[in-house]
């Protein structure tokens, strides 16, 4: 034996997949699950408010009253044309980082059952059967680690043809006259300055005078500070009509979310299970995690339940990842004519058709149809220039 400190499980990262799993776990059918020890650690464990998280199915959301506003209607610009339509099926909501990570590290902190530790992750190893996480507090032994801090070596291995960035600076703005409609989120408005790579404008309206709009690129590298800039104050100039002296600059936000054909392992090495972005549970052709998530941490809770090995690959079945595949070849190699596919796809299909189909919840006939009212030849280029990854398995 020796000295390290041992739990029966360990988090390591604390964005959304890690908080989500301490939730599942916390919240376990199963009393031993429930009652547990676990360890959550990360470099920092304050809360931050600089992510906002959108999804539009909320079935497997455990904390709805966390929802910061809920859009009824969906609107998209594409060519100097604009296509609004109410959702049936759906709604689309937003999570803020800031709230989700306070109510759940205020949980934590009131479970005597769960630690807390602030450190550098530098890496993890088994031994003996268990999983040990190397950290610059010193080293943990866990059962199962769930991480979500570092790429796992065999991503480095696996075969990749095509890495963009979804990369975007946002501001939250303040307006001094009510003109936004809280109850419409704009998701794409392509009629923006094209030249970084396919560009767009995500406007999410909280109140007729309040919103988060971020200027976003689909492209191979990020741009600076100031190019951002330029997208939003178009935008705000040119589509809203906005001087600089009707808004007021309340928070900024900049991310950026890989767009990549990459295949990430569903373990890092021996017990240490990869979860979130690490485990590749970013969906490749939007950038959207967050529900993708939630499926995979629920799946991991109910397998420690019943006793099996709580190890799930984040990739999506071959067909969606061949689509997936097309479109990044698209964006990457004819992003003028990504932009009319967008269009296309949105003007000839519902939208909640639509986002059934990025939920990978569609059948083969569906998707058929789907792309039956997109330009065909565009798709077939794609699948020639990617037949070398199609036909082994994507």
């Amino acid at each position: 034996m020796d000295n390290q400190q041992s739990f029966d499980y360990i988090i390591a990262g604390a964005g959304a997949s890690g908080m989500s799993l301490l939730w599942q776990l916390l919240h376990s059918e199963d009393e031993s699950i429930r009652n547990s020890s676990i360890l959550l650690v990360d470099r920092t464990l304050k809360p931050t408010s600089d992510k906002t998280w959108c999804f539009w199915d909320d079935s497997r959301i455990p904390f709805p009253d966390l929802i910061h506003h809920t859009w009824h209607t969906l609107e998209i610009s594409a060519n100097e044309s604009t296509f609004t339509e109410q959702l049936d099926k759906y709604r689309y909501h937003c999570i803020r980082s800031i709230d989700f990570s306070e109510k759940l590290i205020n949980l934590a902190r009131n479970c005597p059952n769960v630690t807390l530790l602030e450190t550098d992750i530098h890496g993890y190893k088994t031994a003996d059967g268990s999983a040990i996480l190397e950290t610059g507090n010193g080293d943990y032994r866990a059962g199962w680690i769930f991480q979500s801090a570092l790429k796992p070596p065999g991503y480095f291995r696996s075969k990749s043809d095509i890495s963009l960035l979804q990369h975007f600076l946002g501001w939250e703005i303040e307006l001094k006259n009510p003109v936004l409609d809280p109850g419409k989120a704009v998701l794409m408005d392509f009629d923006v300055p094209q030249g970084n790579g396919v560009s767009f404008i995500y406007l999410l309206p909280y109140s007729e005078t309040s919103a988060l709009i971020e200027y976003t690129l689909f492209s191979s590298a990020v741009i600076s500070d100031e190019d951002y800039e330029a997208g939003l104050r178009y935008y705000l100039d040119h589509k809203m009509k906005l001087n600089p002296e009707d808004y007021s600059i309340t928070r900024i936000e900049k991310g950026v979310i890989p767009m990549e054909d990459q295949r990430y392992p569903a373990l890092y090495c021996g017990r240490v299970v990869n979860t979130g972005t690490m485990g590749g549970l970013t969906k490749p052709s939007t950038g959207y995690t967050f529900t993708r998530i939630q499926k995979q941490v629920r799946r991991i809770v109910k397998d420690l339940e019943e006793g099996r090995d709580p190890v799930h690959s984040g990739e999506s079945e071959y067909r969606f990842r061949v689509y997936d595949m097309m479109l990044l070849w698209l964006l990457r190699e004819h992003p003028e004519t990504s932009i009319i596919i967008f269009r296309e796809l949105f003007s000839r299909n519902r939208f909640d058709r639509i986002l059934t189909f990025l939920e990978e919840n569609t059948s083969i006939p569906q998707e058929l149809g789907i792309f039956s009212s997109l330009p065909y030849v565009p798709f077939f280029r794609s699948i020639w220039h990617m037949k070398h990854r199609i036909l082994t398995g994507a």
